[in-house]
């Protein structure tokens, strides 16, 4: 390769049709490597036969892909490539004269001509669009996230003059069916994010956008193409909001259990009400534990495990009870779910085998000797950056009347949120605790049932018994606060303290 010290990083895969014009276009760089996403064409044959060094790493989430491929450059300063990007010989003459005079910034956006086939779309924001593609390793990182990571700096940039090129798109069935992966994506980062799009702001920006781009940007300069880019641009925000909505249903908590509603009431002796507020949890698991490695002890009936493989990597669930793990492993199929037999507080894994740790409302039924042994067997199971989830049921709640509560026979040991916690500070530096309290609307419907309002006429026309009935988490909330009126308690537990934000269902 040439003589600027420069890495010249290509995230590639299944590109043995493109890479190879990528890769010469860049020959001039100190470095080229090339990252492999599992191909299988010859991709990394044909990288290393023209001189590239080739690692291949699965991506699992694009800036995670990014910032690790990065760190693997030989050289300090990188400028990022795909392989449907070439650098132009004044642009690669423009960088060259940048590092003989010694830059001036640690980073810069380089302006890309698009294509769609062999046209070059020149308006409706589709020129310069100029993106960060050339820095000093240090002084940024990517987002973190399933689609169109943003690069995160604090220092100041430039802009180079020359263009990079990009073929975005071979034809219109190539744009179109990346717009179909990229609204999944999409979908799936809005969801994850916690954030709320409703049909409104969907179709919002789906006007805006085709607006933007066609009359604003101008985007009839570019006659067909214009048009279509417009159009496109605009249905992307509405095709995102539909799958987003499609996998809000499909993956809520509720709607997963609902199928197996027997099956939940008769082996975890619970009614709607107690159900609700154990499943709040799973949603505080799935949340803390998405597109991570996890491990449920005390899986149960096995549809909290069968929740939780909806966001996460790959779930683990274990359990003392033989029948019912076998009960689970056929009801419950998922590829990237497993369930196995446990053995008691002990955990038959290698140390740090697990990001994420969660054990549901099964922690008062170890007997009081083992508690803290089995504390520490979760701390040594997870990674050092990973996170214990637990719930438990709130001993001062459940005392309120202490004349007429009588701990069940199955309950080796209840706590008090003090108790819990210093527990869980004995094996966990960092310990959140939060209690689960009944949601206003949710109390209010509880009193009438308390005065009798629920045995009013037909349940069709009770509007207190159609609620108790159709009851679901999002009535409650999870506050920092505690005391007796939180039906729960949920610890969120770290070997390293870092910030928690963005937890479903928190009020603070």
């Amino acid at each position: 390769m040439g003589t600027v010290p420069l890495s010249v990083v290509i995230i590639a895969r299944n590109e043995a049709g493109r890479l190879r014009d990528c890769i010469e276009s860049a020959r001039w760089a100190g470095e080229v490597l090339v990252v492999d996403d599992r191909s299988t064409d010859d991709t990394a044959r044909l990288a290393e036969s023209l001189g590239a060094r080739v690692l291949a790493r699965a991506m699992d989430i694009e800036g995670r892909h990014r910032n690790w491929a990065h760190a693997q450059a030989r050289h300090d300063w990188i400028l990022s490539l795909d392989a449907d990007e070439r650098v132009t010989p004044e642009l690669a003459e423009e960088i060259r004269g940048l590092f003989a005079a010694g830059p001036r910034f640690e980073l810069y956006a380089i302006p890309r001509r698009n294509f769609i086939g062999g046209r070059w779309i020149r308006y409706g924001g589709w020129y310069p669009s100029a993106q960060i593609k050339l820095f000093k390793r240090t002084a940024l990182r990517w987002e973190e996230t399933t689609v169109h990571p943003r690069a995160i700096s604090d220092k100041p940039g430039g802009t180079l003059t020359h263009d990079l090129i990009h073929l975005s798109y071979r034809d219109l069935a190539d744009f179109l069916d990346k717009l179909n992966r990229q609204t999944t994506l999409e979908a799936e980062k809005w969801r994850l994010d916690g954030r709320r799009v409703t049909l409104g702001k969907a179709l919002w920006r789906t006007a805006d956008r085709a607006l933007r781009s066609y009359v604003g940007k101008q985007g009839w300069r570019d006659g067909f193409w214009g048009l279509v880019t417009a159009v496109l641009a605009g249905l992307y925000q509405f095709v995102a909001w539909a799958k987003y909505t499609e996998q809000r249903r499909a993956l809520a908590v509720e709607a997963v259990v609902a199928p197996f509603g027997s099956l939940v009431v008769d082996q975890e002796r619970y009614d709607r009400q107690l159900l609700m507020s154990h499943l709040c949890a799973y949603r505080i698991a799935a949340h803390v534990g998405r597109r991570k490695r996890m491990l449920e002890i005390g899986c149960g009936a096995g549809y909290g495990a069968f929740y939780l493989a909806h966001h996460a990597r790959e779930v683990t669930a274990i359990d003392v009870q033989q029948p019912k793990l076998e009960q689970a492993a056929r009801l419950f199929r998922r590829d990237n779910v497993r369930f196995l037999p446990a053995q008691g507080s002990r955990l038959a894994f290698p140390d740090a085998s697990f990001e994420c740790v969660g054990t549901f409302q099964v922690i008062e039924h170890i007997p009081e000797p083992e508690l803290e042994t089995f504390v520490r067997e979760m701390a040594r199971v997870l990674t050092p950056d990973g996170v214990l989830v637990v719930s438990t049921l709130n001993l001062d709640h459940n005392c309120k009347d202490p004349a007429t509560y009588v701990k069940p026979s199955f309950h080796e040991k209840e706590f008090r949120p003090e108790e819990l916690r210093a527990l869980l500070q004995r094996a966990f530096p960092a310990v959140e605790l939060f209690g689960l309290y009944p949601g206003r609307r949710y109390r209010i419907y509880r009193r009438l049932k308390k005065w009798g309002l629920d045995k009013w006429g037909p349940a069709r026309w009770n509007p207190v018994r159609r609620f108790l009935q159709t009851l679901d988490t999002d009535a409650h909330e999870l506050r920092p606060q505690l005391d007796a009126s939180a039906v729960d308690l949920i610890a969120i537990c770290r070997k390293q303290a870092a910030p928690l934000d963005g937890l479903p269902l928190l009020r603070r």
